[in-house]
């Protein structure tokens, strides 16, 4: 915490935590590898979380903007995100594609911003009401061990995991300074993001 942090050179699949996360520091390092070994012309791109329009799946954070604009989070968690915009990622992942340098990774992230303040953004943008309620890291902690316990034994997926909360806790001060001077990486406001996002869910119906 309070450093910020940047690329690396190695990864190691056993020193990650969670499967997901596993799989990606295994799969960039078979990349590396192929670059170094192998003479594979590739470099890499590490988005920090994403947000933006036309999230037709409704992913993670799409999903918990909703939540938040229809009243359905009663609380939220004390932590942090960082959210780079779609169409910023996809200029950046272009960029690395025409500009990037064989074998370096680019983080394509954007500043921290509490969920606090994400929650009042998106009642900015939406009209809505915040959350007013924010669960400290320890109660939530334990409130997700109870829900994936109880969906364990019922073979569902639980509303709120361990894994959530320790992405919420964990340092998210993401540096894409290497980006922007190598790739012309740049990524707009989260206001400006999430006005988006909001008349895009309200155009498809997704939001009233």
């Amino acid at each position: 915490m309070g450093t910020r942090i940047a690329e690396v050179d190695h990864f190691d699949g056993t020193d990650v935590r969670g499967c997901y996360s596993q799989s990606k520091a295994l799969a960039t390092q078979a990349v590396l590898d192929a670059v170094r070994y192998n003479g594979l012309n590739a470099c890499v791109v590490h988005p920090s979380g994403i947000l933006g329009p036309e999230d037709f799946a409704v992913g993670e954070t799409t999903g918990t903007l909703i939540k938040i604009i229809n009243g359905d989070m009663p609380a939220g968690i004390d932590g942090s995100f960082n959210l780079c915009d779609v169409r910023d990622l996809a200029d950046g992942t272009i960029a690395a594609a025409d500009k990037g340098k064989k074998g370096e990774c680019y983080i394509l992230g954007n500043e921290t911003v509490s969920f606090q303040e994400f929650s009042r953004m998106v009642s900015d943008e939406a009209g809505c009401k915040p959350v007013k309620m924010f669960l400290p890291i320890w109660a939530a902690n334990l409130m997700g061990q109870m829900m994936e316990t109880v969906a364990h034994a019922r073979g569902k997926k639980p509303l709120l995991t361990t894994f959530s909360v320790y992405n919420l806790a964990r340092n998210n001060a993401f540096d894409s300074s290497k980006a922007k001077e190598e790739l012309g990486y740049h990524t707009r406001s989260y206001r400006e993001t999430i006005r988006d996002e909001v008349r895009w869910l309200k155009a498809v119906g997704k939001i009233a």
